[in-house]
């Protein structure tokens, strides 16, 4: 059977131009995917599959100009250098976790190949998972072509702009490190008890042997009077005093200071910066360098603060954009019962198919190799 595209590109696209920001966020349900992710095998079978329809897709989507990225994406006078160096970092990114999908195949060989491969028939029993995973992997082309065509206008994870600054693509293959932005969270009711999110969050990581990185706010960790020992387990960064864009804010110098001093009183610097909605200045990351300091940015977004998506859904995004990419760092905030909600199908995902999580600490700002960072993941 030849593989048909259950929506035209024209129908799936349509909605969105119409927003001035994505509508819809990509999701897919990953029951649909026939094989249970319980081996290294069957993780790099679904790996190799979701690389394809996303290649395919960005192969025939017409990104080549500003009118067609303009009609893609419904941003006015798209940057097209950066839309061009997005395309050609995802082309090769795309064929080198094939490569490592499919152990070196002939497919991988060269963007031609891939395509090529792209474009064979769906095996029986796979159609459901094909069509839902197209659905996902265009609305997600559609997430990251979108920033790209803003950036550097608006500055995002998409792209780094300083060579102290890394986004997840940096990791080894199968090499994943959890992020959490936003806390400490607000102490809240619970069956009649006081219970906190982050504390929960933290004690369940402890107990998984895993250390995450935490970006916190200098007000909320001003407000929450949090015990010196609560983040001792994990690894503490700043995310401003106040969840405001660094971009062109005139304060964010005073910000990232006063959060740096607050930062003092739990872990001793040198901390990575995560910028509000990933929005900084080449000064502002100049500056961080100066004093050995660097921003981390994410490559997976787990939209976990989208109230229009279940916890289920938020996992399924995840875990697919991780078979996906292969590496990278994962965006979740702490503030949200998302985050703990969705760890223990991360952590059996990881179990039974060999991923690594990266320890914190083994990323440092100051590392000076950000293109082939030491193999220091953990398996808890």
């Amino acid at each position: 059977m030849r593989f048909i595209f259950p929506l035209l590109l024209g129908l799936i696209i349509s909605p969105l131009t119409l927003a001035a920001g994505p509508a819809k966020v990509a999701t897919l349900e990953r029951s649909l995917w026939p094989q249970a992710l319980t081996s290294a095998a069957a993780f790099d079978r679904a790996s190799a599959a979701e690389i394809l329809t996303f290649a395919r897709l960005l192969n025939a989507t017409p990104l080549s100009s500003a009118e067609e990225i303009k009609a893609f994406t419904d941003v006015d006078k798209p940057e097209m250098a950066s839309v061009e160096l997005w395309l050609a970092k995802t082309r090769q990114r795309l064929l080198t976790n094939y490569a490592q999908a499919c152990g070196q195949c002939a497919a991988s060989a060269s963007w031609a190949t891939l395509i090529t491969a792209s474009q064979q028939p769906v095996a029986d029993g796979y159609q459901q998972w094909a069509s839902a995973s197209e659905a996902f992997q265009l609305r997600y082309l559609y997430e990251q072509v979108r920033l790209a065509a803003l950036f550097p206008r608006i500055t995002s994870e998409i792209e780094t702009v300083h060579d102290h600054e890394v986004n997840g693509f940096e990791l080894p293959d199968r090499q994943f490190l959890l992020s959490y932005d936003d806390g400490p969270a607000p102490d809240r009711l619970q069956d009649g008890l006081k219970v906190n999110g982050t504390e929960q969050l933290v004690k369940a990581l402890e107990s998984a042997g895993m250390r995450a990185q935490f970006f916190v706010l200098g007000e909320r960790i001003k407000q929450q009077k949090a015990p010196q020992d609560f983040y001792a387990s994990q690894c503490l960064g700043s995310h401003g005093e106040v969840h405001k864009s660094h971009q062109k804010w005139q304060g964010w110098a005073d910000s990232i200071s006063t959060t740096r001093t607050r930062l003092h009183a739990y872990q001793p610097g040198p901390y990575w910066f995560r910028p509000p909605y990933g929005q900084r200045s080449e000064a502002l990351t100049t500056a961080l360098q100066q004093a050995d300091e660097g921003v981390m940015l994410w490559n997976i977004d787990s939209q976990d603060w989208n109230r229009s998506l279940s916890d289920k859904d938020v996992e399924d995004r995840v875990i697919t954009l991780m078979l996906l990419w292969r590496r990278g760092i994962i965006l979740y905030h702490d503030i949200h019962p998302r985050a703990l909600a969705n760890l223990a199908a991360l952590q059996t995902l990881q179990q039974q198919t060999g991923l690594n999580w990266r320890d914190c600490r083994s990323l440092r700002p100051q590392t000076a190799d950000r293109a082939t960072p030491q193999n220091t993941g953990t398996k808890p």
